[in-house]
């Protein structure tokens, strides 16, 4: 048999899960109950009747307010909840039958001096407890300061709620301090504005509302990760203010500081580039482009020399202006800057000045060309270069191709101080050498200056030519040869004068042995 006990709520019907009736009564068709009353308590009112469900208890409670958190893995503010009958002089759970919440949970953190209710457990997470129930059917408003002080159902009989039932709580250790963020305290009108709300990232999950001091704004939104960020777009004189944010996990609300959002008319500096970037060649188009961040249009661009007599201003519909400059020279060396004007109904609205860039001119001067001549035909290119015999004419010639004519040559030798010039002639300059000798080898190159202005400019040196002086082995060997066949043809005369002698003896002896006597030997 099934014991009934009488579940009676005035005043805190709001409290009662509806539920409850019919999870419980469609496990037991078939019981007895006996009703006990409490103060009178179902005159007038409802009242339910439920199987193995306790008697509300509002107070007095014996647990005297001693709470604790238990189990493996449990710390300070988190654990299994266990409360202290003093009546048993013993610890025992809270049953966790489908009612235990947030707001139950947030009243324990607040009893145990934490923070604010992060989660609910079951005792799967911290591990069941070995000691009865002395609680269930636990319903708070999340506003107590004591579990206490919530309606709950105290079970007659101890043994109805496994402890698998067990309820737990993970509190965070502090309560949430939220911040507010502004992207610039100050914004101009028109422009839009983020304001960005956090908190400590354990405390993930809530709601974040940004809300004015004074004043009827007032915006909130949920979100799963510790920020939020509040997007103000067009903003005008009615955004003016002190804002804060308040974050709300359960049913409490913490608030941040105050931050003032000032909007004004006044415009943000300019910007300011330059292209080409960097010097600048004598004679070229330079581009100066001003741009300002601003929807407020329609106004005009100041381009004006620091020092100098240069501006000029430039009406735009959109937020930039460019300056040409052509055919640049050294009059428009110098800092450049740009302001942006709006005229308004009674009054012009000026900009700050931008930073400055600097225009700087330059003459460049292309690479010179040279090359190298033998008029008396006495250059070899070799491997290592031009090869030039000794006794010859050669002729290194510079050439360049530039708008500036009036220039001059350098004819630059690397093996010795040895530096020759001439004025450049169409362009083009030529470096003789009547008779090539030993000390006129080595490494040549050009260099082409011209002077703009009272200002000197130079170009970069040429690839260097390798000039190599050679002994004339032709010239010796010419000799050498002449002179051997000149003792060849001695040799050949003498050869024969003295074959023509031999051959004459011979011829007298031959006739002499023909005319002497016979003479007998006995």
């Amino acid at each position: 048999m099934f014991n009934a006990f009488l579940y009676c709520r005035d005043s805190m019907k709001k409290y009662f899960r509806h539920s409850y009736q019919f999870k419980y009564s469609s496990l037991y068709n078939n019981f007895s109950y006996s009703i006990f009353s409490l103060n009178n308590c179902c005159d007038h009112i409802l009242c339910f009747h439920f199987p193995i469900v306790a008697y509300l208890v509002a107070s007095p409670s014996p647990s005297a307010g001693q709470i604790r958190l238990a189990g493996s893995g449990s710390t300070r503010c988190s654990g299994r909840v266990e409360i202290y009958n003093s009546l048993r002089h013993s610890w025992g759970t809270v049953c966790d039958d489908g009612w235990w919440d947030l707001k139950d949970a947030e009243v324990v953190c607040r009893e145990l001096g934490c923070g604010i209710a992060l989660q609910t457990q079951w005792s799967n997470h911290f591990d069941q407890g070995r000691v009865n129930a002395f609680r269930s059917n636990v319903g708070c408003s999340g506003s107590e300061t004591s579990l206490d002080n919530c309606f709950y159902a105290t079970p007659l009989s101890y043994n109805y709620c496994n402890h698998g039932q067990d309820a737990g709580v993970v509190c965070s250790e502090t309560l949430p301090e939220p911040t507010i963020s502004l992207y610039s305290n100050e914004v101009t009108w028109g422009q839009g504005i983020s304001i960005t709300c956090s908190v400590s990232d354990k405390f993930s999950g809530g709601t974040f509302i940004l809300q004015k001091t004074s004043g009827s704004f007032n915006r909130s939104q949920t979100s799963s990760t510790s920020s939020i960020t509040f997007n103000l777009h067009n903003v005008n004189f009615d955004h003016d203010g002190l804002y804060q944010c308040q974050y709300m996990k359960t049913s409490r609300r913490f608030n941040s500081s105050s931050v003032r959002l000032t909007v004004t008319v006044s415009f943000p500096k300019p910007s300011i580039s330059i292209c080409p970037v960097g010097e600048v060649t004598w004679g070229q188009t330079v581009e100066i482009t001003c741009s300002v961040s601003t929807q407020v249009l329609g106004g005009s661009f100041t381009l004006s020399q620091i020092q100098g007599s240069f501006t000029r201003s430039q009406t735009s519909n959109t937020n930039s202006a460019t300056f040409n400059i052509p055919n640049v020279d050294f009059d428009n060396e110098g800092l450049y800057q740009c302001q942006y004007k709006k005229r308004g109904s009674r009054r012009e609205f000026s900009s700050p000045l931008s930073d400055s860039v600097r225009l700087s001119v330059t003459v460049r001067l292309q690479t010179p060309s040279i090359s190298l001549t033998s008029p008396s035909a006495g250059l070899v290119w070799g491997p290592e270069g031009a090869e030039i015999t000794r006794g010859y004419s050669f002729v290194l010639t510079c050439s360049v191709n530039s708008r500036f004519s009036s220039g001059r040559f350098f004819l630059i030798f690397s093996d010795s101080n040895i530096t020759d010039s001439k004025p450049a002639v169409n362009n083009s300059a030529s470096f003789s050498f009547p008779v090539a000798e030993y000390e006129h080898q080595g490494n040549y190159s050009c260099v082409y200056e011209v002077t703009v202005s009272t200002r000197t400019f130079n170009s970069t040196a040429t690839a260097p030519i390798t000039v190599i002086i050679k002994f004339p082995w032709m010239l010796l060997v010419s000799s050498v040869v002449s002179i051997v066949l000149l003792l060849l043809l001695v040799l050949l005369v003498v050869f024969l004068m003295l074959r023509r002698r031999r051959q004459t003896q011979q011829a007298h002896i031959h006739t002499t042995g023909q005319c002497s006597p016979k003479q007998t030997i006995y």
